[in-house]
């Protein structure tokens, strides 16, 4: 299953995969991701969704891989097996999965779902001093994230996005996404891959 979500003045291409469909898509996303011209930094945004049952522990049910361009969207199995294509991709050394809050989303994987990962960066503010970004960059990437706390705000010079926040009240869980799940998943690892883009410009 495949989506076209706009994002401002980006239009990425959503696909999810999932154990239902064989996670038929998961290669062919991957390859796509390593033959992206346009990422010439190599530069993959992480992001996850969990969900969390009554009477039990909350649990990651959704990985996103967002290129810019592109967005792997893997719903994960509880109690089956992931494509091997997925472990290899995310231990690559040449690409770099950025993430807020990701050193934490690599552990929930990997005692979840035996996912590692190679080369990870964090991308959240208490980050920006530890990766010497200038207080220009800082600025722009503030500019860019201060959405969060207005919905309806225009960004520039990125991104126009209405955030709908309403999916975050849905189950992550759901054997079938709505389209706002799907929407609002693809921004997630969209703006990680975006925040990204700018604080690693220099590399």
């Amino acid at each position: 299953m495949n989506s076209i979500v706009d994002i401002g003045s980006a239009r990425v291409n959503s696909f999810i995969a999932s154990k239902y469909n064989g996670f038929i898509s998961v290669r062919g996303i991957l390859e796509t991701f390593l033959d992206n011209e346009g990422n010439m930094t190599k530069i993959i945004g992480l992001h996850t969704e969990r969900a969390q049952k009554v009477g039990q522990q909350s649990k990651t049910t959704l990985l996103q891989l967002c290129d810019g361009d592109h967005c792997l969207i893997v719903q994960l199995p509880v109690g089956g097996n992931l494509p091997s294509g997925l472990l290899n991709f995310l231990n690559l050394p040449y690409i770099t999965f950025v993430g807020i809050g990701i050193n934490k989303t690599l552990m929930n994987l990997e005692s979840e779902f035996g996912l590692t990962c190679n080369n990870a960066v964090e991308i959240g503010p208490s980050s920006w001093d530890l990766l010497n970004k200038t207080e220009e960059k800082c600025r722009i990437v503030r500019q860019f994230v201060s959405f969060s706390s207005n919905p309806f705000c225009t960004l520039s010079p990125f991104v126009s996005f209405k955030y709908q926040t309403s999916a975050v009240f849905e189950d992550w869980g759901s054997y079938r996404l709505s389209q706002k799940q799907i929407n609002l998943a693809t921004a997630n690892a969209y703006f990680a891959f975006k925040i990204g883009n700018v604080l690693m410009a220099e590399y």
